[in-house]
């Protein structure tokens, strides 16, 4: 089985205690045997390759959204947990012209999945910059589960205080809060599942929904909703409380 890990997006951190460099070193750690691909935007060209001399990377502008992803009209799929993001984000215009790039993120990750024959791979784990993960966490088990059953394993450590050293499942039945909704921090997923026309299909259209409602759009729903979401193990480094960055 091979696994190609794509690292895409903004080439930074926010964390005091650590930097990319260390973010993606402890990424190899529990992808060993995977190969890794890198994206960024143009304007961290010199950071990536002041971090990361070795590696090939692919550099692009960063893309122009000429519509709100947040505004697009209510569709019969769209989740309890996206409706009350919308909410949060729609009542301030500070969150709301932030909110405005989160479309960015699948684009330049199918940017990256053009650029690589992804049909030699059987599993993608998609992540970022400042993705950071549990010293004890074992994703061998969630790999194997994606490629075995054909299924997404989506991570993030939604209460950061509380939810990281374990996981759990979230409820994603029909009704419940997060049905239809895809983690976004890590997601492990088999490599047929993507197709690149699509996310840019949608986007043109201004059709692509943003963060993890975009993920479930153009990963799970089109493959049958076959999806798991995890809280715990992995989060943005800005959000990872002191004491686990000594592992």
């Amino acid at each position: 089985m091979k696994v190609a890990v794509l690292i895409s997006g903004l080439c930074h951190s926010k964390a005091p205690q650590t930097n990319v460099k260390r973010n993606i070193e402890r990424i190899r750690r529990f992808f060993p045997s995977s190969d890794f691909f890198f994206a960024t935007y143009t304007q961290f060209k010199d950071t990536f390759e002041e971090n990361f001399p070795e590696e090939k990377c692919l550099f692009v502008d960063e893309p122009k959204i000429d519509y709100h992803p947040y505004s697009i009209d209510k569709q019969h799929w769209e989740s309890n947990r996206y409706l009350e993001t919308k909410q949060f984000i729609m009542r301030s215009p500070e969150r709301t012209k932030w909110a405005g790039h989160h479309t960015k993120q699948h684009l330049i990750h199918s940017y990256l999945c053009d650029t690589i024959d992804i049909k030699q791979y059987d599993v993608i784990v998609r992540a970022r910059f400042d993705t950071w993960i549990w010293d004890k966490a074992d994703f061998g088990p969630f790999i194997k589960s994606t490629h075995m059953n054909q299924t997404i394993n989506a991570f993030a450590a939604t209460k950061w205080q509380k939810h990281f050293e374990k996981i759990r499942e979230f409820d994603s039945k029909p009704g419940g809060r997060h049905h239809n909704w895809l983690l976004d921090q890590l997601i492990i997923y088999p490599s047929s599942f993507l197709d690149t026309s699509y996310v840019y299909k949608l986007h043109e259209e201004k059709r692509l929904h943003p963060a993890e409602m975009g993920w479930y759009q153009i990963l799970s729903r089109p493959n049958g909703s076959k999806h798991k979401c995890w809280d715990g193990w992995v989060n943005h480094d800005k959000h990872i409380l002191t004491k686990y960055f000594k592992g």
